[in-house]
């Protein structure tokens, strides 16, 4: 745990929207080459875990996001982030392994 202004929680910060913007890259590097290669009936029956990653692009919660708010909204896109960064008050960040 660390506030968000120190250079810790600045790490962590940007490591958890590293991971963020990782994970969906690497899901959407997925749908591109799904629409690009499958037929309907290949995502139909999750072809490589297709339609898995269409999932996993729209989700607002779950292992694919890293960073949320105190109300347990994930912060799904950089404006979000850096939005809920300039806020006021004191923000601390709380690094938790998280299993659904």
């Amino acid at each position: 745990m660390a506030p968000v202004d120190s250079a810790d929680g600045e790490e962590l910060v940007e490591r958890g929207w590293a991971a963020t913007k990782q994970e969906f890259e690497r899901n959407l590097d997925r749908v591109r080459t799904a629409v690009d290669e499958f037929s309907s009936d290949d995502f139909m029956h999750d072809k490589n875990l297709a339609r898995h990653a269409c999932y996993n692009l729209g989700a607002y919660r779950g292992p694919s996001l890293y960073l949320y708010t105190e109300f347990g909204d994930a912060i799904r896109n950089r404006e979000h982030l850096d939005h809920v960064l300039s806020a006021d008050e004191q923000l601390w960040i709380i690094p938790a392994d998280v299993h659904y």
